[in-house]
């Protein structure tokens, strides 16, 4: 099967530089731009499945999308949101230093492995994205092609599961308005495009 992931548009708080995970927040007048982008670059795909996260922000970025593939079937997937900050929501890194300095320097020095109060824990997101990439390679049959709209912190685990990598984590990124390509076959996975 062929396996194209798109991270969702720019959101006001992305320029906010806060930490914003499960709240629900629409794109910006940017993000809308870069979901329309995608949409000209998937323009002669033929997309059999569209996976979507249960937030406002990747559904707006696959809405067109949508409506250009009206063939394929579409999903909402909530395994597939981003990881849930808790009480960190809304605020940037200088606010959450101020509100909860301890727990900010430890996670800062951890931040894979030690879990705030109310922070949803690495493992547990990892699992939970871990699920629904599950359902999606059982959904998708060998020959069809399914596009995952989600998030930056998604993207990574995804990444990282699909590869069976020790890639940093935080050195991965995927661009707003792109696509990146997987062909996986039986249990073997090549990264074919990175951010076309």
């Amino acid at each position: 099967m062929k396996l194209l992931v798109a991270r969702h548009g720019e959101t006001p708080l992305n320029q906010q530089k806060k930490f914003y995970g499960s709240t629900d927040v629409s794109l910006d007048a940017v993000g809308e731009e870069q979901a329309a982008q995608l949409v000209r670059k998937l323009n002669h795909t033929k997309l059999d499945y569209i996976f979507c996260s249960g937030l406002m922000r990747a559904q707006q970025t696959a809405r067109p999308v949508v409506k250009q593939h009206d063939e394929a079937e579409v999903r909402m997937l909530t395994d597939l949101n981003e990881k849930g900050f808790g009480n960190w929501e809304g605020l940037n890194a200088d606010e959450i230093q101020r509100s909860d300095p301890q727990n900010w320097e430890r996670w800062l020095e951890s931040p894979l492995t030690l879990t705030p109060p109310t922070v949803e824990s690495f493992m547990d997101f990892k699992y939970r994205i871990k699920q629904g990439l599950t359902e999606i390679l059982a959904t998708t049959e060998s020959e069809e092609t399914a596009l995952v709209v989600a998030h930056l912190g998604t993207l990574r685990v995804m990444h990282q599961l699909l590869l069976a990598t020790k890639t940093d984590f935080w050195a991965i990124h995927f661009d707003a308005g792109c696509y990146s390509s997987y062909m996986i076959h039986n249990h073997d996975t090549i990264l074919t495009a990175l951010n076309v």
